[in-house]
C-alpha cells in the first residue's frame, strides 16, 4: 500500500484551513441573512393581486434557493473542519513520534520503517572481556529491534488512517463543491456592476480583491457542456450576466493601447493571472456562436478597439529605405509600425486556456494578419514602430502556432469562408488564395511548429466519428489544399515549397494522404462494401497532378504522398476483389496511379532545371527509409500488412540496380532518374485475391498453397523469394545450378496457377479496364479559381502573373 510518506507528511500546513472554515461558515450565516431579508421584505409589502402572489411565489422559492446555498457552504466548512481536526492531528502523531524514537538512537525512513541505530560496535568494544555485559547488549539488542519492529507497524498504520482522513477530506470537500456548483453556477453572481468596479481599481493603480479575482475567473471560463458545444460546431449559450460583465470589462478598455492592455495587473503574480483571464475573456466574446437568451453575441466588433483594430487594419503602411554602409547599399523594407503590438497580443493570447480557441474571430484575425506580415517580410525582416527593423521569424510562428489550435478558424481561412470577412474594418471580401500565397511563398525552413501546426490536424480528424464537425473541417481544409496547389496559377508556389519549407511539405503529405482517393473521386455505388471515403472534394486529374508535383519537392515528403497513393491503389484493388461491381474503383486508382507518375515526372524535371540532379536518388533514399503509412484511418494498417514485402519501393522508384549483370550502356541509363508506375499486374491481382479471400474464406481451405500459416494471403508463397543474382548463378556448380532450375520452374509453375485462377474470375479484367480509362482521362486541371479582387493590402508577390 502507498502511504504518505515522512518528508510529505513534514511540509504539511494545516493552519489555513481553519481560516478558510471560519470563512465559509461567515458566508453561510449572511447568505440566510440574505434570504431571510429578501423574502420578508416581498411578503411584507402591502399590496395585492396576481402580481403579489408571482413575486411571493418567486420570493419563496428563492428563500428556499438560498438557504440550501447557505446549508452547502455550512457542510463544506464542517468537513474543512472535521478534516483540520483529523489529519492535523495524526500528522501530529507521526512528526512527534518519529523525532521521539530518533531522539532515542532509531532512524525513521521516508517510508516509515524504524530501524535501531544505536552504536552497537561501541558498546561492544567498551564491553570486550566482559561476558555478563556482552549477554546484556545482546538482550538489549533483540529488544530494541522488535521495538523498532513494533513501532513501524504503529507508524504505517496511522499513515494509513492519515491518507484514510484525506480521502474522506477530499471526497467530502468535492462533494460540497459539486452541491454549490449545481446551486450557484460560476458565472450565475456576474454582472456590469462587478466589472465597473474592476476597472476603478485599476485606473486607480489598485489591485483586485479576492472576490473580483474570482469574477474574472469565473466570467473567463465554459462549463464542460458549453466546451462540448463549441467543438461540435453547436451554439453556445452563455448567462446574461457574463456576457454584461466581460462587454462592460472590454469597453472600459477602449482607448488603451495594446501595450497597456498586456500589461493590466502588474508584474507580479497577480498580474499574469489577470492576463490569462483576460485572454479566456477575448476568446469567449469574439465567438460568434456564442449568445445570451436575450440575443447579444460574440464577435470581433466586442472586443477592445485597439485590439479589434490590431486585427482588422491594414498593418504595412509602405516602405522605409535602411542605409548598408558596409557595403554601401540601401535596401528597402516593409514598414509595420504595429508588430510589437502585434506580437504583445499573440503573447497575451498564449497565456489564456487553448480549448476555449475555437472558432473566434480573434484567431480569423491573428491568422489574417499573419499571413499579410508573411507577404510583408519576405526577407525575414520588416521596419517596426521607429523604423528599427525587427525579425519575423518568431513572432509569425509562435502567432500561427497558437491560432493553430482554432482549427475552425483554420479551415475559414484556408477555404476562404465568409466568416473571414470580419478581419477587414473596410468591409471587403476575404481572399483565401492570396493569403495563402503569402504563407506558402514565406521561406518557413525547417522550422517546427507555426505554419506546420496549422494542418498536422487533417490526418487525425479524417472520418472523426466521435466529432462529425470536426471531420467536416478536416475534410473541408483538406479540399480548400488540394484546389489551391492543383490550380495551375500556384504551381510556381508549389514546385518549390519543398526547398523552402520542408517541413511544411512534410506536414502537409501526412496530413492530406488520408483524403487521396476522395481527390481522386473514387465512389462504390450500390455495392454492400463500404469504402472509407472522407468528405473531400474530387480534384481534376491535372489538379491532382500538380498537388502530387508539390508534395514531391521535398524528398520525405515525396516518400510519404507516393507511398499513401499506393497503398491505396492497392485498398480499391482489394474492395474490388472483395465485390465485382465495385471494379469502378479501378477508375480512381488510375487516375490517382497517372498523377502520381506524372506529378513525380514533372517535379523532377523541374528540379533538374534546377542544378538538383540527386533528387531522385534522395527521394528513393527518404522512401526506403520510412515504414509504410497507414493513409487510411482503421483499415490501413492491416492491409499495410498484405502488402508484397520489399516490393513497394520498387513499384514507386524503381528496383534497386543490379549492376552485375548491366551493360555500361544500361548504368549510365540510370542517371535519367524516373519514378516507376504502380502497374504491375501481378501487384494488383495479388490486392484483388487478398479481396477475394476475405469475401470467401473457402478458398483458403481450396487453395492452401497461396496461403501463410496464420490464413493471410501470402505474396511470399506465390511469387517465392528472390533468386540469386546474374553472378551468383554463373559460379553454381552444376548439380547446384539443377537444383535451383528445378525449384525456378516449380516456382513459375505456382505463380502461373495462381494468376490463372484470379483470371479466369474475371475481376482483374474488369478492374483494368476501369483502371486504363482513369489512366487516360485528360491532365488538363480545369478552370482556374475566379481571380478575387484586387487587395491592396497585400503586397504584390514577385514574379506570379497578376502581380500576385
Amino acid at each position: 500500500m502507498v502511504y504518505p510518506t515522512r518528508s510529505i507528511v513534514a511540509e504539511l500546513n494545516f493552519d489555513k484551513m481553519t481560516t478558510l472554515a471560519e470563512e465559509l461558515n461567515d458566508y453561510a450565516e449572511r447568505t440566510a441573512s440574505d434570504a431571510q431579508t429578501t423574502r420578508d421584505t416581498i411578503t411584507r409589502l402591502d399590496w395585492s393581486g396576481g402580481a403579489k402572489n408571482a413575486a411571493e411565489s418567486r420570493a419563496h422559492r428563492e428563500h428556499a434557493q438560498l438557504m440550501r446555498v447557505s446549508a452547502t457552504f455550512t457542510s463544506l466548512a464542517n468537513a474543512i473542519t472535521t478534516g483540520h481536526t483529523n489529519l492535523s492531528s495524526l500528522a501530529g502523531d507521526l512528526k512527534l513520534t518519529a523525532t521521539a524514537y530518533e531522539a532515542n538512537d532509531y532512524s525513521v525512513a521516508d517510508n516509515w520503517k524504524v530501524t535501531d541505530s544505536y552504536n552497537y560496535a561501541l558498546a561492544e568494544s567498551a564491553a570486550a572481556g566482559d561476558d555478563e555485559q556482552l549477554t546484556a547488549l545482546e538482550t538489549l539488542k533483540a529488544t530494541r529491534a522488535r521495538i523498532a519492529e513494533n513501532a513501524t507497524l504503529w507508524m504505517e498504520r496511522v499513515a494509513r488512517d492519515f491518507d484514510t482522513a484525506d480521502t474522506d477530506t477530499a471526497a467530502a470537500i468535492r462533494g460540497a463543491n459539486g452541491v454549490l456548483d449545481e446551486l450557484t453556477p460560476p458565472a450565475a453572481g456576474l454582472s456590469s456592476g462587478g466589472a465597473a468596479k474592476i476597472l476603478d481599481n485599476w485606473d486607480d493603480g489598485r489591485g483586485l480583491t479576492r472576490e473580483q479575482m474570482y469574477a474574472l475567473a469565473a466570467a473567463g471560463n465554459l462549463t464542460p457542456e458549453q466546451l462540448q458545444a463549441l467543438h461540435a460546431g453547436l451554439p453556445v449559450n452563455i448567462p446574461q450576466g457574463q456576457y454584461d460583465f466581460l462587454r462592460t470589462l472590454f469597453r472600459g478598455l477602449d482607448g488603451m493601447s495594446v501595450d497597456e492592455i498586456t500589461g493590466l495587473g502588474g508584474t507580479g503574480e497577480q498580474g499574469a493571472a489577470v492576463r490569462n483571464l483576460l485572454s479566456n475573456g477575448m476568446q469567449i466574446m469574439s465567438t460568434p456562436s456564442v449568445s445570451t437568451t436575450a440575443g447579444d453575441s460574440g464577435g470581433m466588433a466586442v472586443l477592445p478597439t485597439n485590439v479589434a483594430s490590431l486585427l482588422t487594419e491594414k498593418l504595412h503602411t509602405g516602405t522605409v529605405k535602411k542605409r548598408d554602409y558596409d557595403n554601401h547599399t540601401t535596401f528597402e523594407y516593409s514598414h509595420v509600425p504595429r508588430i510589437d503590438e502585434f506580437e504583445k497580443l499573440v503573447g497575451l493570447l498564449e497565456s489564456g486556456d487553448p480549448a476555449l480557441r475555437m472558432g473566434t474571430d480573434i484567431d480569423r484575425g491573428i491568422l489574417k494578419q499573419a499571413s499579410e506580415i508573411a507577404e510583408a517580410s519576405r526577407s525575414g525582416r520588416i521596419a517596426g514602430a521607429g523604423e528599427e527593423l525587427t525579425d519575423t521569424h518568431d513572432v509569425l510562428n509562435r502567432a500561427l502556432a497558437l491560432a493553430s489550435a482554432d482549427t475552425t478558424a483554420v479551415r475559414d481561412f484556408t477555404a476562404g469562408a465568409e466568416a473571414m470577412n470580419v478581419t477587414y474594418a473596410d468591409g471587403r471580401q476575404f481572399d483565401a488564395d492570396r493569403h495563402l500565397d503569402a504563407l506558402f511563398a514565406y521561406r518557413w525552413g525547417d522550422s517546427q511548429g507555426g505554419i506546420s501546426d496549422m494542418y498536422k490536424w487533417l490526418s487525425e480528424n479524417a472520418g472523426n466519428p466521435d466529432n462529425t464537425f470536426a471531420a467536416f473541417k478536416a475534410a473541408d481544409t483538406a479540399s480548400a489544399l488540394g484546389q489551391y496547389f492543383g490550380d495551375s496559377s500556384n504551381v510556381e508556389i508549389g514546385r518549390d515549397l519543398g526547398q523552402s519549407s520542408p517541413l511544411l511539405t512534410q506536414t502537409l503529405a501526412t496530413s492530406l494522404a488520408p483524403f487521396l482517393a476522395d481527390f481522386a473521386g473514387a465512389h462504390q455505388p450500390g455495392t454492400p462494401n463500404e469504402f472509407p471515403l472522407f468528405g473531400g472534394e474530387t480534384l481534376t486529374p491535372g489538379e491532382l497532378k500538380n498537388l502530387f508535383m508539390a508534395l514531391n519537392s521535398d524528398p520525405t515528403a515525396a516518400g510519404v504522398i507516393n507511398r499513401a497513393g499506393a497503398e491505396w491503389q492497392f485498398y480499391m484493388a482489394h474492395s474490388a476483389g472483395m465485390d465485382p461491381d465495385a471494379a469502378s474503383l479501378g477508375n480512381a486508382a488510375g487516375v490517382l496511379q497517372d498523377a502520381m507518375s506524372d506529378g513525380m515526372n514533372a517535379q523532377i524535371d523541374h528540379l533538374k532545371k534546377e542544378g538538383l540532379d540527386d533528387y531522385a536518388e534522395q527521394m528513393r533514399v527518404a522512401a526506403a527509409g520510412r515504414n509504410i503509412l497507414a493513409a487510411i484511418p482503421n483499415v490501413g494498417a492491416p492491409l499495410n500488412a498484405m502488402m508484397p514485402v520489399g516490393t513497394l519501393e520498387e513499384l514507386l522508384f524503381g528496383p534497386a540496380p543490379d549492376y552485375d549483370s548491366m551493360s555500361t550502356d544500361e548504368i549510365n541509363a540510370l542517371t535519367v532518374l524516373r519514378a516507376e508506375t504502380l502497374t504491375d499486374p501481378d501487384v494488383t491481382k495479388f490486392a484483388i485475391f487478398a479481396g477475394m479471400a476475405a469475401a470467401d474464406p473457402e478458398l483458403r481451405l481450396e487453395h492452401p498453397q497461396w496461403f501463410d500459416e496464420n490464413g493471410n494471403p501470402s505474396w511470399k508463397a506465390i511469387h517465392g523469394n528472390d533468386g540469386p543474382t546474374l553472378r551468383e548463378r554463373t559460379s553454381m556448380t552444376p548439380a547446384e545450378r539443377e537444383a535451383y532450375d528445378r525449384e525456378h520452374s516449380q516456382r513459375e509453375t505456382t505463380f502461373n496457377e495462381w494468376r490463372n485462377f484470379v483470371a479466369r474470375s474475371g475481376h482483374y479484367d474488369r478492374w483494368d479496364t476501369h483502371f486504363d480509362s482513369g489512366v487516360e482521362q485528360s491532365d488538363e486541371p480545369g478552370q482556374p479559381v475566379e481571380t478575387a479582387p484586387d487587395d491592396s493590402s497585400m503586397l504584390p508577390i514577385p514574379g506570379l502573373e497578376g502581380g500576385r
